[in-house]
Formats: structure tokens, sequence, C-alpha cells
């Protein structure tokens, strides 16, 4: 069949044009392409590849499938041969190819110098279609193990040990009864930095099918796959999927600072692929940002490095101190103590953070600037204990139900025990519903705002998007209070 045969008849012309994409497609590729193709009609079902594939293979058919994902790879640092840390390479290669410049050791491969997408999807195609492609943390502690230390085993990124906040988002009865879509796509991008990709939740258990983990991964919540840049991390907005809105306003806070307009103005011009050490030394950044803060290490008289335990300077965790404190510190007095003694637990972790700022400011005042952000949060704390003391009265007078679920999901006698997701319980009796509404927003997210925005140098969030709306929330659980007693229900 010639071309002028084909010109000549449009429509068998069409059909041998599909028979030859079919053709490329089964050669080359397989969904999704395949789909959207097989969606249009154009080509019959095809099946994902299956079993062992060749490193040369991945690049070949996903440069037509992924294009996209192909590019940001082949242009990154581990994409790049002979650009990796030559220490690590060395190492590898000792291990896994001590005689031949090729060798499969443990489902990795490691080829003349050049990372492949084996060394850590592996090269069953069929484990690889199984689990979506997904790659835990301890695979990638497989060359950075002084930063998996760090990070996954250190706390790096929770305040919990690992796994521990994910197994109390799971086991939270609130978090429990939402629907499988909504956990995916809402709680899921947040914990996946909490241990989630560790045993027993990356593995296909009934805890991994309730978490929806099938989309999460750890390490690439920062540095996104598969360009994994270390510059894209060290920039504020990085951290903004996570730390910003109602639930965490971190984010919000530090770009209302001056610290985050002089960002804003002057970020641009930085040289983002210089490594935190370097930025410090040569006066790079003319503002601090979060990894600046939370990553950077400084010691007194000595070096200056990176880590990846970004939570080893926080004192208050989430802020949530006037929640869960027992009822015998629930009073004024006795809370200003606990939260000193909390202070002075914490204070090599103030001593580090102080340092960083010493590269802009005196030692003195930074720590009375932080000073100053702890008293915020402290006559902030007062108000929602406050608020419990206003509820415990109601459960003592039995006007008011005594369990509360717990950061855990367990039960617990006291109204400061509120879990982390009681905007979403639901009550039968329609006034205990507006108190819990009212004291849950008012401790998880306004009080908290109230001292990220000081810590984060947001005057606008310690007042106006804070404080301010507490007292506001205290005032209406006063109302509400005094219409529950005035018309008590049997």
């Amino acid at each position: 069949m010639d071309i002028q045969h084909l010109n000549a008849h449009p429509g068998r012309r069409q059909s041998f044009v599909k028979v030859f994409v079919f053709g490329v497609l089964l050669a080359f590729c397989q969904p999704p392409a395949v789909a959207r193709a097989q969606a249009a009609g154009v080509i019959p079902e095809i099946k994902e590849p299956e079993g062992e594939q060749e490193a040369e293979d991945c690049v070949k058919c996903h440069m037509k499938v992924t294009p996209a994902l192909v590019a940001m790879f082949q242009a990154s640092t581990m994409g790049k041969k002979g650009v990796q840390n030559s220490a690590i390479y060395e190492e590898v290669k000792k291990q896994r190819a001590p005689k031949e410049e090729t060798e499969t050791r443990e489902g990795f491969l490691v080829r003349k110098g050049q990372i492949t997408c084996v060394l850590c999807h592996g090269n069953d195609h069929s484990t690889i279609t199984e689990t979506s492609g997904r790659v835990a943390d301890a695979v990638c502690g497989g060359c950075h193990d002084a930063i998996d230390e760090e990070y996954n085993k250190g706390g790096g990124h929770t305040f919990d040990e690992p796994a521990q906040s994910w197994t109390r988002a799971l086991d939270n009865p609130e978090f429990a009864g939402l629907p499988l879509p909504v956990l995916q796509l809402s709680r899921d991008f947040r914990f996946s930095q909490h241990g989630a990709t560790q045993p027993p939740y990356y593995e296909h258990d009934p805890e991994y099918e309730r978490s929806g983990l099938v989309l999460r991964n750890g390490c690439d919540s920062c540095h996104t796959r598969h360009l994994f840049s270390a510059a894209e991390a060290r920039k504020p907005q990085a951290c903004k999927t996570c730390h910003g809105g109602a639930g965490d306003s971190v984010y919000d806070a530090y770009r209302q600072s001056k610290h985050g307009s002089i960002y804003d103005t002057q970020g641009e011009q930085w040289d983002w692929e210089m490594t935190l050490p370097e930025a410090y030394a040569r006066g790079e950044y003319k503002t601090p940002t979060c990894a600046y803060c939370h990553m950077l290490v400084k010691e007194r008289y000595g070096s200056v490095r990176t880590t990846h335990n970004m939570t080893r300077k926080g004192i208050w965790k989430r802020g949530l101190q006037p929640m869960l404190v027992e009822d015998s510190k629930a009073e004024a007095e006795p809370y200003k103590a606990h939260l000193l003694e909390i202070r002075k637990q914490g204070g090599a972790k103030r001593d580090e953070m102080t340092l960083v700022c010493r590269n802009c400011h005196s030692e003195k005042f930074a720590r009375r600037y932080l000073d100053a952000a702890d008293q915020v949060k402290s006559e902030s704390d007062l108000l929602v204990l406050q608020a419990r003391s206003v509820i415990d009265g109601l459960v003592q007078a039995g006007l008011f139900p005594k369990t509360a679920p717990l950061l855990s999901g367990g039960p617990e006698q006291t109204s400061g025990q509120v879990g982390v997701s009681a905007p979403l319980r639901t009550e039968e009796n329609p006034d205990v519903a507006a108190i819990w509404s009212v004291y849950s927003r008012m401790a998880l997210y306004h009080n908290v705002r109230t001292g990220q925005g000081a810590f984060h140098q947001s005057p606008r969030d310690v007042l106006w998007n804070g404080y301010a709306v507490v007292q506001n929330d205290l005032q209406r659980i006063n109302e509400l209070a005094a219409g529950i007693r005035s018309h008590p229900k049997n």
C-alpha cells in the first residue's frame, strides 16, 4: 500500500494511522498513554509490564508515558552521571559493584556511575505497579544514611517517636469516621512526614488501607520527585502545603512578617544552590527562611552545619499545652509554673535558636524577643484555661457530657483532652455541639495561631487573627454556657 493510495482514500489512511500508532504504543509504552488511547476507542487493552525489567527500558517507555518525570530526573543531581556525592557513590560502588561496572545487588542497580530508576524503584515492574511506584524513606536512607538517622529516627519532622503522630491520627475516632477519599486528599498530605512510610503503615494491611498511603511518600514532601531538589526545599514555599491555613498557620505568619517581606522583595536574587552553612557564612540570605531557622545548627565558637531534625529547637511543640495539661495545673498560677518548667527544660533548644539569630541580631535582642513571644503564648493559653473552667463547671453540674476524645483517641473525663479533630465531632445536643465547636477551634486553631504568630513575627496573627479571636471565643463559650444553665435539658 503506497502513500498515493492512502491519500486517495482518507478512511483507509486514518485506519493505517491508527494501526501505526498502536504499533508504536505497543512497542515502546504502556498506560496511562494506552489508557487514553483505549478510552478513545483506538486500540485494544494492553497489560502493564510484568516481572523484572532492564534499567534502560524505564526511560525508553516513560519518555512516552511520563516525559515530565523523566525530564525532571535527568535534570536532577541524582540523574546526572558523576554529579552524585562522590563519597556516597564510591561507597555504593564498593558495596554493590566491586568487580564490574554493572552489578545487581539486593534489587538495586548502579550502572557506570549513573543512578538509574531501579536503584530506588527496583526492577520488578509487578511490584512497582502494585505500590504505584512509591518509595519508602528507608530506600532514600540507603545512600543518605546520616539524614535518615536524623529525620526518621531522631524525630526530624514530628515531636513524637517515629510513627506516633500517624498512629494517633489513625486512632482518632473523628478521623476514622471520615470517608477514605477525604483522608487521602487532606490528612495524608500532612501526616506523610510523620513516620507514615514506616512499617506497618507502608504495607498492605488494614491500617494501610485506612490511610490511603498509596499516594504518599516522605522525603519527597519537601524534595519533590523526581527533581529531588535541595534548592527547592530551602525556599519557604516548599513548606506551605503542610504549614499554611487554619490548622497550621506558620507559613502565613512568616509571609506577613518583616522577614517574609524581605524574602518577597529580595529572595529571587539569592543563590539557592548554596548549602545553608555556605549561605550563613557568606551572608547570602538577607533574612531567615523556614529551613534557615529550623535546619541550621550553629556552634557558639565552632562550625555551622545542617540538620534534618527540624524539631530540635522547638520548645512548645504545637502549642497545645492548655488543652493537655492535667486538671491540677489548669489554674492560672500552677499553669504559669508549668510553662516555666517547660521553658527551663528547653534552655538548650533556645540557645541553639538564638545562635542562628545572631547572624543578623545581637543575642540579647533575640532572647528578649523570644521571651516576649513566650509571654504572648502564656497570656493566650490562660484564656483557653478559662474556657476549660467554664466547661468543667457544666460537667460538674451534670449539664455537659464527661467524655472527650484524647489526642490518642481514647476517652478521658476532662474537657481539656479534646482531640485534634474535635471540630469534626457530631453531638445530638445542639448546645453541646456548639460549645465543642467553639472550644476546639479556640484551642486548636486560634490560640495556636497566636503563639505561632508571635514566634514567626506576625503582628497581625498575634492580635487580630489570634489573641482577639481567642477572646471572642471565650465570650461565646460563656454565652453558650449561660444558655445551657438557664434552660437545662433533661
